[in-house]
């Protein structure tokens, strides 16, 4: 194939999903909630992140849904601070070779999340960047945590 093709997609009951592939291998991202990489495989194979059935497709509501897939936290785990829900729309940007999704936010912990996904053409081969931004008046002391 020898490109990159991204397409939204509806994915398990979310409408607003964005399929990444270059023929070997793919990946799909929520835009429904997030950021999350919800699904990545070699095309047509099973995926290689969990999918918690009873949650997928689901959108809303107050407590925070594990869900499954690629995710982005901070760190260390702290109650309610990592547990912030990511059950709302994201932004998300088609880039050279991939995406940039983008979390509002976060209300009480003035955090924004980002990942930035990108795919070689012709290659097994991905890169993940993982951005924590605090948009707050105060230095937060925190580290990423990719799971």
């Amino acid at each position: 194939m020898s490109a990159v093709n991204i397409a939204k997609k509806e994915y398990k009951g979310w409408k607003n999903c964005i399929h990444i592939t270059n023929g070997i291998i793919e990946a799909i991202a929520t835009t429904d909630v997030g950021p999350r990489i919800i699904r990545f495989g070699f095309c047509g194979k099973e995926n290689e992140f969990c999918e918690v059935e009873d949650q997928v497709g689901t959108t809303g509501g107050d407590e925070w849904k594990i869900y499954g897939g690629h995710r982005l936290w901070h760190s260390p785990e702290v109650m309610p601070r990592t547990y912030m829900p990511d059950n709302s729309k994201i932004e998300w940007k088609k880039k050279k070779n991939g995406v940039k999704l983008s979390q509002p936010v976060e209300p009480w912990t003035n955090i924004k999340k980002e990942i930035e996904f990108t795919m070689s053409p012709d290659k097994a081969e991905v890169t993940v960047l993982h951005r924590l931004t605090n948009k707050g008046a105060w230095a937060v002391e925190l580290s990423l945590w990719a799971l």
